[in-house]
């Protein structure tokens, strides 16, 4: 307040870090960290209906905790359920769509390559692989309405 009453005006970093010998970067954050932070839910406007800051700077594509929640459980079950059909051709979904390399699908004459075989023959399997999982998923649904 007396650098203030002295100068007439708001006294700069520098004249901070003169006055009470302290190095310049530590003024700096010391009135960086006095600055109130703003609440996301103040409204922006004066009515009451404004939007809140919150709003302008809300990430769409973030997801909540329990999406990801439900996410990693999903991805858990499908991989159980790949576990438990003909080991090539829960190896063949897993390489066609990503499951186990960190997502990276694969087209059909990819896969064809790697296992040998067509890219027809990967089409008939990946599909006979499918309906067991949906077999699979619907007797799992079948049992929860039942119990």
């Amino acid at each position: 307040m007396r650098l203030q009453a002295d100068f007439g005006r708001e006294p700069t970093d520098e004249e901070l870090a003169e006055e009470m010998h302290m190095p310049l970067a530590k003024v700096t954050q010391l009135r960086t960290a006095a600055i109130r932070p703003a609440s996301l839910d103040a409204p922006l406007g004066d009515e009451a209906e404004s939007d809140t800051l919150g709003d302008v700077v809300e990430d769409d594509h973030m997801h909540t905790p329990y999406e990801d929640l439900e996410d990693k459980t999903v991805t858990k079950m499908l991989h159980n359920m790949l576990d438990h059909i003909n080991p090539r051709e829960s190896a063949i979904l897993r390489y066609r769509f990503g499951l186990d390399d960190g997502g990276e699908s694969r087209t059909l004459e990819e896969v064809g390559k790697k296992f040998g075989v067509t890219r027809e023959r990967v089409r008939q399997i990946q599909n006979i692989a499918l309906g067991r999982l949906k077999r699979m998923i619907n007797r799992i649904e079948d049992f929860e309405d039942h119990h």
